[in-house]
C-alpha cells in the first residue's frame, strides 16, 4: 500500500517517477549479475539428489531380489530337509527290508535243508520197504499173533510213507512261500532303491540350488552395500551443497541488500531534488508543495503485490499457538495448515501436508524468491516473507512465528503456488 501511494503521489511529476523506475532497474541489474556461483551449486547438488534418487531406485530393487532370493534359499533348506527326513526314513525301512529278506533267506534255506534230508530218508525207506519188501512181509507173518497184527503192521508201513509224502509236500509249500516273499521283498528293496537314486538326485540339486541363491544373496549384500555407501556420498554432497548454497545466498542477499539500498538512496536523492525543483515550479504558479520530505520509507518493489499481501496476512498470526494436525490461524494449526489456510483466505487451494505442497504449484529457484513463496524441507513448510526470513508454524513450543535463515534446514524444493 505504501508503494501504491508513493507511486500515485508521484504520477504528475514525471521525472521523479524517472528517477525511482531508474533505482528500480539498476536494483534489478544488480540481483542479475550476482547468481552464478549459486547455479553452479544447485546445478551440482540437483545432480546429486538425482543420483541419490536412483541409488534410492536401485536399492530398493535389489533389496527386494535379495528377499526374494534369501526367502527361495528358505523354502529349499526346508524342502532339502524334508527330503533329508524322507531319505533318513526311507534308509532305515530299506534296513528293516534287508533284515526281513535275510530272515526269508534263511527260512528257505533252512525249508531247502529239511526238505532235502526228510526227502533223502523217506527214500532210503521206500527202498529198504521195496527190496527187502518179501523178508520184511515175513517177519511180520512170523511175529504176528493174529490176522489182525498184520494188517496192523502193513498199516504201518502204509502210514510212514504217507508222513513222509505229507512232509515233503509241507515242506515244498513252504519253500515256495518263502521263495515268493524273497522275491516280493527283493522287488521293494529294488524299488527302494530306484526312490533313494532319486531321492540323491533331487538332495544334489536342491543343494545346487541353494547354494546358487545364496551367492546372489552375498552378491546383493555386496552390490546393496556398494550402492549404499555410494548413496552416503550423495547425501553428504546435497548437504554441502546446500551449506554451500546457504552461504552464498546469504552473500548474495547481502550484496543485494547492500544494492537496493544504494539504489533505494540515489533513487530518493533523485526524487528529492526533483520534488524540490518542481515545488519549485509549482509555488511559482500557485500550486501546493509535495508532501514528501526527508525520511520517507520507500518499500522495495522487486516482488509480487499478490505476494506481499499473503506473506503480511500470514504475519497476523505470528504468537498462535502451534497444533498437530490443526488448520485454525488462531486456536492452532501445524506447519502445512497454516499455509492452507492462509492461501484459502486468497482464493488458492493447495494440498493439506506439507510433502504435497512441496510438490504443488511452479518451482522457484532460491535468488528468484518472494513474498508468499513456499519453502519446503522434509516434513515441514514455511513461507517466505521477504528481506531473507520466513514465517511458519514452527513447532509446539515455539508456535507461530518469523525466522530469520530460510536455509536453516535442507531445502526440498521451493513453490509458488499462484
Amino acid at each position: 500500500m505504501k508503494y501504491r501511494r508513493w507511486a500515485i503521489r508521484f504520477r504528475t511529476q514525471p521525472r521523479m517517477l524517472a528517477a525511482a523506475l531508474a533505482g528500480i532497474l539498476l536494483l534489478s541489474g544488480g540481483m542479475l549479475v550476482w547468481g552464478s556461483p549459486v547455479t553452479d551449486a544447485e546445478r551440482q547438488k540437483k545432480a546429486a539428489e538425482a543420483r541419490q534418487e536412483a541409488l534410492g531406485a536401485d536399492i530398493r530393487e535389489m533389496e527386494e531380489r535379495r528377499s526374494e532370493a534369501a526367502a527361495g534359499a528358505q523354502r529349499m533348506d526346508g524342502e532339502l530337509t524334508s527330503l533329508l527326513v524322507d531319505m533318513s526314513l526311507l534308509e532305515s525301512d530299506m534296513e528293516d527290508l534287508q533284515t526281513e529278506i535275510d530272515a526269508t533267506d534263511r527260512e528257505y534255506q533252512e525249508t531247502k535243508e529239511s526238505q532235502e534230508r526228510q526227502y533223502g530218508i523217506m527214500k532210503k525207506r521206500i527202498q529198504y520197504l521195496y527190496e527187502e519188501g518179501e523178508i520184511t512181509y515175513l517177519d511180520i507173518l512170523l511175529k504176528s499173533r493174529t490176522i489182525g497184527d498184520v494188517i496192523n503192521g502193513t498199516e504201518y508201513f502204509r502210514q510212514m510213507y504217507e508222513y513222509d509224502r505229507n512232509m515233503i509236500l509241507n515242506y515244498e509249500e513252504t519253500k515256495n512261500r518263502a521263495l515268493k516273499q524273497k522275491e516280493q521283498l527283493e522287488e521293494q528293496k529294488s524299488e527302494m532303491e530306484v526312490m533313494n537314486q532319486e531321492y540323491g538326485a533331487r538332495k544334489t540339486e536342491l543343494q545346487t540350488m541353494i547354494a546358487r541363491r545364496r551367492k546372489e544373496v552375498l552378491d546383493f549384500d555386496e552390490r546393496l552395500a556398494a550402492a549404499r555407501a555410494e548413496a552416503g556420498i550423495m547425501a553428504r554432497t546435497v548437504q554441502q551443497k546446500t551449506e554451500e548454497i546457504r552461504v552464498l545466498r546469504a552473500e548474495e542477499e547481502r550484496r543485494q541488500a547492500e544494492q537496493r539500498r544504494i539504489a533505494r538512496q540515489e533513487a530518493l536523492a533523485r526524487a528529492e531534488a526533483e520534488q524540490r525543483q518542481a515545488s519549485i515550479q509549482e509555488s511559482a504558479v500557485g500550486k501546493p508543495a509535495a508532501e514528501y520530505g526527508p525520511g520517507t520509507v520507500v518499500k522495495s518493489t522487486g516482488e509480487s503485490a499478490f505476494g506481499r499481501q499473503v506473506a503480511d496476512y500470514a504475519l497476523q498470526f505470528v504468537g498462535n499457538p502451534y497444533v498437530w494436525g490443526g488448520t485454525s490461524l488462531t486456536n492452532g494449526t501445524d506447519c502445512s495448515g497454516f499455509t492452507q489456510s492462509v492461501y484459502r483466505k486468497f482464493g488458492v487451494s493447495i494440498p493439506r501436508t506439507s510433502a504435497e505442497q512441496a510438490k504443488f504449484g511452479k518451482e522457484i529457484a532460491y535468488e528468484d524468491m518472494e513474498p508468499g513463496d513456499l519453502i519446503c524441507y522434509p516434513g515441514h513448510v514455511s513461507m517466505y516473507i521477504g528481506g531473507g526470513r520466513i514465517v511458519h508454524a514452527r513447532s509446539a513450543k515455539a508456535g507461530i512465528r518469523v525466522d530469520n535463515d530460510p536455509a536453516y534446514r535442507t531445502i526440498v524444493s521451493i513453490r509458488r503456488p499462484w
